[in-house]
């Protein structure tokens, strides 16, 4: 996300301010950094932002002593000029965009970092509706529940009419230049009176516009509301966890090496294939790439291509590991089982998961291997084939989106 200096039209910028302690949520830690789910608020917020892709920048402001153990996505701008209010924080973070090479005419959209159910198509509903407009605007959704006001010994005193009244949510979006010098007005004061970006742009007699939010992008304030965060996570949160099942066969011959989970076995036959054969590590390698949604291995290693004839099936499955964590997934465990009439697999299986863990990047008491016959039934029981099972699971790397 570099930024430019030229006189292009005009960009757009995420801020984040996450420098508060959230001590009203009654959480062990403050609240950007509560687990939901397989990640923390602060994670599921940035990822909602980060897939938007006409943000030119996203970035967090954190309090200077901040030492909580976190590693912002790639990408993410991370600055710890938190102050002690939130306008505070936000006004240090625009004179970070600014100084790293924001106009005052480019936008700048401020989101809390407790709305961490926010979805990339409300941003972009914000971006439609704002970005032509002369003065910027906010998500806000209309007051659904009657509106009481209270009186000093906590009885209803009133009720108030709901008809036009909003409930406002972030983001917020307004020119770099214009809520700099709202924020800068009210300095003196502490921000006195200034609960959002829209109140100080109002006071400099502006009106943002009012872009329809949606109710589940909720501030996470209160203990209860964690709950109701997770609860409403699986609508905005892919699965965390995926499952692959792989399976391979391949006959037996004779002038072939046996190789079985990266171990050669002495037999008077071996695996007949384009590469070395590997059923075992076949299986496995079909396993990763089901789980993850990347086809087969036939798809990726095929076996008309002469880069793969003899080729080490060690070397394929380690290259497929690496591409399955790229797309945002970490293998957990693996089960396979080697069906063989013979030879017998039993002395192998430790130095076979001790290759597979390896090539893979698990401790090896996170792969487990069976050895089973066919009670000399079929192909296999027969001794004409060798056939191979897998069950990999995977989890949702951390930070992921």
């Amino acid at each position: 996300m570099s930024l430019a200096t030229d006189r292009s039209p005009a960009r757009c910028w995420a801020l984040v301010p996450a420098a508060g302690t959230g001590s009203r949520s009654g959480l062990p830690v403050p609240k950007q950094y509560q687990r939901l789910g397989p990640r923390c608020v602060l994670d599921h917020t940035l990822a909602a932002l980060c897939a938007v892709p006409d943000l030119a920048g996203v970035a967090v402001v954190l309090a200077p002593d901040d030492d909580h153990p976190w590693t912002p996505p790639q990408g993410v701008q991370v600055w710890r000029v938190g102050g002690a209010t939130r306008a505070a924080s936000v006004l240090a973070g625009l004179r970070q965009w600014q100084a790293h090479g924001a106009r005052d005419d480019d936008w700048v959209l401020v989101h809390d970092a407790a709305r961490c159910l926010l979805q990339p198509a409300d941003v972009t509903a914000l971006l439609d509706a704002c970005r032509d407009d002369p003065v910027g605007g906010l998500l806000a959704v209309p007051l659904a529940d009657t509106l009481k006001q209270a009186a000093a010994d906590g009885r209803v005193a009133t009720t108030l009419p709901r008809d036009g009244k909003w409930l406002a949510q972030t983001p917020q979006m307004f020119r770099l230049g214009v809520l700099l010098r709202a924020l800068q007005t009210h300095q003196a004061t502490g921000f006195a009176g200034i609960t959002d970006e829209a109140s100080a742009v109002e006071a400099l007699g502006l009106a943002p516009r009012l872009v329809r939010g949606r109710t589940h992008n909720i501030k996470l304030t209160y203990p209860e509301d964690v709950a109701v965060a997770q609860a409403l996570l699986p609508e905005a949160e892919p699965a965390p966890w995926r499952v692959g099942e792989g399976w391979d066969v391949h006959a037996l011959v004779p002038g072939r090496r046996l190789v079985l989970g990266g171990v050669e076995i002495a037999h008077e036959r071996g695996l007949l294939g384009h590469s070395d054969a590997d059923a075992l590590l076949h299986a496995i390698t079909d396993a990763l790439l089901g789980a993850a949604g990347l086809g087969d291995i036939g798809t990726w290693f095929a076996d008309t291509d002469a880069r793969y004839k003899d080729a080490d099936s060690m070397e394929l499955l380690a290259r497929v590991a690496d591409e399955v964590r790229t797309r945002g997934w970490r293998p957990v465990n693996i089960d396979a089982t080697v069906v063989a009439q013979a030879p017998r697999l039993g002395p192998y299986r430790a130095a076979m998961q001790a290759n597979i863990a390896r090539a893979v990047g698990l401790a090896a008491a996170a792969v487990n291997v069976k050895a089973k016959t066919a009670e000399r039934l079929g192909p296999v029981g027969q001794g004409l084939a060798i056939e191979a099972r897998a069950v990999v699971l995977l989890q949702r790397s951390i930070g992921a989106a």
